[in-house]
């Protein structure tokens, strides 16, 4: 390699009952698989001491990350962006900071690297462009140990590219100083590098760059030691078929490790086992083929039975096998799989087990997976579902609405909460908030309370703390703002607006154009919207949050009640006399079959307007009828909120224009229900739209305290989007 100056710049148990600590073996960078269309890897992204997924999407360069928050189980967030599209290649390694592991990416025809930290299971992190000028059309990246001067304890980086003159391919070392990354070393190589990895070659030994170079008529694979500062060659195997792909395991029962080699669509695989002559000098052995009787798509070294055993995907994916290998003799079919009109596409070893991914037989990229725990020599089935979708999310904005809304805080202090009117920038719509006082209830209904249901007890002790609620609920001049976008940004050029709070309120997801006449002739101007899902009204929240610089949701059941009882402990806020309720509020007696305008009756102490009825609220819970009888069993609880897990039933309080005043008491409570959507002609049914819930609305709140960007993240995807 032609080296450089040195410029100094400052700048897993998957499975319950398995260990769920990781080994400082199974500590050290998982492979990563190479298929067409995706990359997959695994590693302790959290730190938990338990094993995650990611799986890279190359063409959209959307990833997608499962984490083990329990074992056993495999949580799947929403996609998150790279950065770019169409990504070549991509590593793992500690490349933002020395305690945490992050993600690489690279794409050639962007001319660019960028890293990710992938630590939360809650916050999507913005990706961080790395500058990169020391060639061009870079397509495999590998977080490498580069020794040395300024060395700044991150892994560095060793980048191949392929769109460089005369010679195309070439590979460059980056040292990772977080601000300049400075050139290294170069080299030409005599075709593209791919298929990267960081593997050691013994047990406790250091982790060496291992790569394939595609040349003319045949592939190469090289192992380098950059630990010094300069490159060494440690070994390599030439005349590989041309195509090929390797996988590596410890199959002999041997600290040394042996490389597996294969071409996709043979049906062969060649074992090359790594030997020592002396101390810290290892070549490659003797070669000795298998022919296994089919075509091989991928080999999966596993490290369940002392790391003996492979996962072989055949043909198109329709067949795979768990085999028993010692490599000496030819592998052993200890399980077969077969997948029902999917293929399958890759597999993770994980601690205990492993877990499968496919795809549809007509599909680019995986749609599921499977989980499958060791038992005995052979597998068994898991927990299994539906992998994150790939469709574009707003997430990778919350940061930056969280960093808006705590730059213009100004109130801190519940002394100095008021109520206040909110312009929408850029609008001529605003809304009123009230104060909302913390302090401490009794949530639920006593058993001689007329009109109670079993799901209103027992009555348990609450503490709440303060926070702003809308006056009254949220109005179709308000919503439409959100559901008609285009709409509201021709607003813009006669009103004054915000050019920093529009730019984040355009990247939250908006609302599908209706299929019918929302309002269904009830009418719009200062009437409350209705008929959309509580997901819809939580788009709404973050829309508006990043539109005004203050932080809105909607309320949980707890806060809801709190505030509708405004200090009271009757049926109602103002007495247990059900024939009053006409003076506040708009129900089947006084409705005239259908919902009014908002604000038009009497307040509750607290000056909430329609608390009861005109529309059902959507709060954040998951309905659970027997939700309460947990919070009575823990004596008491601060700002409980029972998180959505599932679509149905979500919570909604207060009731509508079309019930009795029994269902409109502060402590009625009811659930979304399929049924909602019984008229929906679409398919699947749309998340934004509830066709026969033409009495739900919401109204929004606004904390005193601002949570972290990871919280407001679960409070606006609170429960689950699809059916």
């Amino acid at each position: 390699m032609k080296y450089h100056s040195y410029l100094t710049v400052v700048a897993a148990s998957i499975l319950a009952g398995a260990a769920t600590a990781l080994s400082a073996e199974s500590a050290a960078p998982a492979p990563i698989y190479e298929t067409p269309h995706e990359f997959f890897a695994s590693g302790d992204f959290d730190r938990d001491g338990r094993a995650d997924v990611v799986i890279v999407d190359k063409e959209s360069g959307k990833y997608r990350l499962g984490y083990q928050l329990t074992p056993g189980l495999i949580s799947w967030v929403d996609c998150r962006p790279s950065g770019m599209k169409g990504i070549a290649g991509i590593s793992m390694g500690h490349l933002l900071a020395p305690d945490k592991e992050s993600l690489a990416f690279t794409s050639p025809d962007a001319n660019q690297i960028t890293l990710v930290d992938a630590s939360s299971p809650t916050a999507s992190a913005k990706p961080v462009a790395v500058p990169f000028t020391a060639a061009l059309g870079p397509n495999t990246v590998v977080a490498v140990d580069v020794g040395g001067d300024g060395k700044k304890g991150l892994d560095d980086f060793y980048v191949g590219s392929i769109y460089n003159s005369p010679d195309p391919s070439q590979a460059t070392l980056l040292r990772n100083d977080s601000a300049e990354f400075p050139k290294l070393a170069e080299e030409p190589l005599a075709g593209p590098a791919l298929r990267g990895n960081r593997v050691s070659l013994k047990a406790g030994a250091p982790q060496l760059l291992c790569l394939l170079v595609h040349e003319d008529k045949a592939d190469a694979l090289r192992l380098q030691d950059f630990s010094s500062g300069k490159p060494v060659m440690v070994a390599t195997v030439a005349d590989l078929p041309a195509g090929s792909d390797y996988a590596v395991g410890n199959f002999r029962g041997s600290p040394l490790r042996d490389f597996i080699f294969y071409k996709p669509g043979a049906n062969s695989l060649t074992v090359r086992p790594v030997e020592e002559s002396a101390p810290g000098k290892f070549q490659f052995g003797k070669a000795e083929s298998f022919d296994l009787g089919q075509p091989v798509r991928r080999v999966v070294s596993l490290s369940e039975n002392g790391g003996k055993k492979l996962f072989i995907i055949f043909g198109q994916g329709e067949k795979a096998g768990v085999f028993n290998f010692d490599g000496a003799k030819a592998p052993v079919l200890v399980q077969d799989l077969a997948a029902t009109n999917e293929f399958f596409t890759c597999a993770a070893d994980l601690a205990g087990g492993l877990v499968v991914f496919s795809q549809p037989a007509t599909g680019k990229y995986s749609t599921r997976y499977r989980v499958f725990k060791a038992d005995g020599g052979a597998y068994a089935p898991g927990p299994f579902g539906g992998l994150a979708s790939l469709a574009d999310n707003d997430n990778i904005t919350i940061p930056d609405i969280y960093e808006r809304i705590t730059s213009k805080l100004i109130v801190t202090n519940e002394s100095e909460m008021k109520p206040y009117t909110n312009d929408i920038p850029g609008t001529q719509v605003s809304f009123a908030m009230m104060p909302i006082p913390g302090g401490e209830f009794v949530m639920g209904s006593p058993d001689n309370e007329a009109g109670r249901k079993p799901d209103e007890g027992p009555q348990h002790k609450v503490k709440i703390s303060p926070f702003w609620m809308g006056r009254c609920e949220v109005s179709w001049n308000e919503y439409e703002l959100f559901m008609y976008p285009d709409e509201e940004r021709r607003m813009r050029s006669t009103v004054p607006t915000d050019a920093a709070g529009d730019k984040l309120a355009d990247a939250v997801t908006h609302p599908s154009k209706p299929y019918v006449e929302m309002s269904f002739g009830m009418g719009k101007d200062g009437f409350p919207a209705i008929s959309m899902t509580q997901h819809g009204a939580n788009k709404y929240c973050q829309w508006l949050s990043a539109k005004t610089g203050q932080f809105y949701r909607l309320p949980t059941e707890a806060e809801w009640e709190y505030a509708a009882r405004a200090g009271t402990t009757t049926p109602y806020f103002f007495g247990d006399d059900k024939s009053k309720l006409g003076e506040y509020a708009w129900f089947e007696v006084n409705s005239d079959f259908k919902y009014q305008k908002v604000g038009k009756k009497k307040t509750n102490p607290w000056g909430l307007c329609d608390i009861y009825g005109n529309v059902v609220e959507w709060v954040l819970d998951q309905y659970d009828p027997d939700y309460y009888k947990q919070s009575a069993g823990n004596g008491g609880t601060v700002d409980p909120w029972n998180k959505a897990t599932k679509p149905y039933p979500h919570s909604a309080r207060g009731g509508s224009w079309d019930d009795e005043a029994g269902v409109c008491r502060s402590a009625a409570r009811r659930g979304s229900d399929r049924t909602w959507k019984m008229q929906d002609p679409q398919l699947p049914k749309s998340i934004w739209y509830f066709s026969d819930a033409q009495f739900v609305g919401f109204r929004i709140v606004r904390p005193l305290r601002v949570p972290p960007p990871e919280q407001m993240q679960k409070y606006w995807t609170s429960g689950v989007e699809r059916d």
